[in-house]
């Protein structure tokens, strides 16, 4: 349970405190964009993760309700839901990897990029770049919504 608990103040409840402290000063300007930034695992669970996931899909939650309670004045609010980018986070996962099928780093790499559709590891400023337009005023009509950036790994339709 002290997992559990730990694993609430890391994923969750720091985001919910920030964004309702945020969000006064947005309905004040009626203006405001919201993003979050979780894991594919919110729509495809991935193995061994069920603190993350199970975390991760109340943010969409909260993100969701509270894109509805607050379009009105201005302010949206989105979900980035990234797969394997190319980070220190997933180094580590492949050295993880490496280790627990005791094959190369690269091996573990090819493995992870052949899981993807486009055969690649994604790359951060393309994550970035999406980021940056939900975050902008031509975002102004998306709101609610959870985005894949994956390469195509999610197996969903609405993936």
């Amino acid at each position: 349970m002290d997992d559990w608990d730990q694993a609430y103040q890391s994923l969750l409840r720091w985001k919910v405190d920030l964004t309702k402290r945020l969000i006064p000063l947005m309905i004040r300007q009626k203006y405001g964009r919201v993003l979050f930034l979780e894991s594919s695992s919110v729509k495809q669970p991935i193995e061994n993760l069920v603190l993350s996931t199970s975390l991760r899909l109340a943010v969409v939650g909260y993100a969701k309700t509270l894109s509805e309670e607050i379009a009105h004045h201005g302010i949206t609010v989105n979900i980035l839901a990234p797969g394997y980018h190319d980070t220190k986070a997933l180094s580590r996962l492949l050295e993880k990897k490496s280790r627990d099928l005791n094959i190369s780093m690269q091996e573990a790499k090819e493995n992870m990029e052949n899981q993807t559709k486009v055969g690649l590891i994604g790359d951060p400023r393309h994550l970035g770049g999406l980021a940056a337009w939900l975050l902008s005023e031509e975002a102004g009509y998306i709101t609610g919504q959870t985005i894949s950036i994956d390469g195509g790994v999610i197996k969903s339709v609405f993936g």
